[in-house]
């Protein structure tokens, strides 16, 4: 039984899980030292994960020492700026109602024996507890050496109306006190942070930057693929296992995944699943067949039926085909030139597509598909019969092309290599 390292469901929350992103840390970082900051992006892209590896950095793992942090997660029923500031005391204090304490979790473990504050918990004046605080207690009694307090929050878009209100509140009295080192970071589905700016527009002078998270690059791709897969064949041996890996195998788990990562370590974890029910020794072309056709029709089946569904309801299937399937290369990851994409489709359906997060827009001017498994499904739905959508996606697995209809039949032998070291 070969192990299986990739995680599609888990958070890179330890620092061995994370991959890549040197760039958006470091703008996290710089950024952070002025203002707050807002990570953004579509589901799955690695806000979270993003979210988590910058405490560490600035708490000092790797890096220097410069902040103590919390982290809360927004839900929806956070209806009200007490709810979202009572989301944060939850992370931030323990309130001993018996004794009328708060004491601090992080930090040097103050307490305070204010009855006041005490009492306005109990009543649910969470929003006044919450900038009293920050103001008199937290910051003037545990931050030392110029560290930051940042408030992390995750999930942002569950409650963005709420949220906005609490910071609003929360910063603006403490800068009002003279208290410069509270920052918040927040992190959402996009467009929660135009969301927060609808609600109130004097948002956006407390945040310094927004980040819009977009898919890994192609070589952080290769290096989480490389790595785990790496992992696999390393513990394989251990066990007397000579298990080996197709030569092209990272190269296409990394273009039909888009670089997105959720769905590279989706698509990494059914290979070695499929591996491990249909063992031959060898991650290839088949398992990446197998491992396709599952997510597509099983595993995301729900999901793909769902957007679909919701986009024929409104109209917008023909502007979408037309996307993937006209105006979008043939290769993956599919990226759709934007002046030409509004000449051909209404402007609407455009705008509807990337509101729905099922487009995105990357920074080089192009359309980006935010699941790229979406389209492999799409194109098996549009043949008739099963004997079609293996041809298709045969084809697909050796060439990366989604148009070609071909039936490649391939030999297992022919994707049999040793790896470029020696742990693939």
């Amino acid at each position: 039984m070969l192990v299986n390292p990739f995680t599609p469901s888990e958070v890179a929350s330890n620092p061995e899980d994370f991959f890549g992103r040197d760039s958006e840390l470091s703008t996290l970082e710089s950024s952070l030292a002025i203002g707050s900051v807002a990570i953004q992006g579509a589901i799955g892209i690695g806000k979270s994960s993003l979210l988590a590896r910058s405490r560490l950095s600035m708490e000092g793992f790797n890096s220097q020492h410069r902040a103590k942090s919390i982290i809360a997660v927004g839900d929806k029923d956070i209806t009200t700026a007490d709810d979202a500031a009572r989301l944060i005391l939850e992370s931030l204090v323990t309130i001993d109602e018996k004794e009328r304490k708060i004491v601090f979790k992080i930090g040097s473990f103050f307490e305070s024996g204010s009855s006041e504050l005490c009492r306005n918990f109990v009543e649910g004046r969470h929003l006044s507890v919450l900038k009293k605080v920050v103001e008199q207690e937290y910051l003037n009694s545990t931050l030392t050496n110029g560290e930051f307090l940042i408030l992390a929050l995750d999930e942002a878009d569950k409650c963005a109306v709420p949220l906005t209100r609490g910071i609003r509140a929360v910063v603006t009295h403490t800068q009002q006190q003279g208290v410069k080192r509270l920052r918040f970071l927040v992190a959402g589905v996009s467009p929660f942070f135009q969301d927060m700016v609808t609600e109130d527009p004097g948002i956006s002078r407390f945040f310094y930057k927004t980040v819009n998270l977009e898919p890994m690059s192609e070589e952080e791709a290769v290096d989480l693929v490389e790595t785990k897969l790496a992992h696999v064949c390393k513990e394989a041996r251990k066990v007397k296992l000579p298990v080996k890996v197709g030569p092209d195998i990272v190269s296409r788990v990394v273009k039909l995944s888009g670089g997105h990562p959720h769905l590279l370590q989706l698509l990494g974890s059914h290979l070695i699943e499929h591996e491990n029910e249909d063992p031959d020794n060898v991650i290839d072309a088949r398992d990446l067949y197998n491992s396709l056709q599952r997510i597509c029709y099983e595993d995301r089946a729900r999901v793909y039926e769902s957007i679909l569904h919701e986009v024929e309801l409104h109209g917008k299937l023909g502007a979408l085909t037309e996307l993937l399937f006209t105006l979008a290369p043939k290769n993956l990851p599919t990226l759709i030139d934007r002046e030409r994409a509004a000449k051909a489709i209404d402007k609407e359906a455009l705008t509807w597509l990337v509101d729905r997060n099922i487009l995105s827009m990357t920074q080089n001017g192009e359309y980006g598909l935010v699941d790229e498994f979406l389209r492999i499904r799409m194109r098996f739905d549009l043949e008739q019969t099963e004997s079609e959508r293996s041809s298709l996606e045969r084809h697909m697995i050796s060439t990366s092309d989604l148009s070609d209809e071909i039936d490649n039949r391939f030999s297992a032998d022919a994707y049999l290599t040793d790896a470029p070291d020696e742990d693939l």
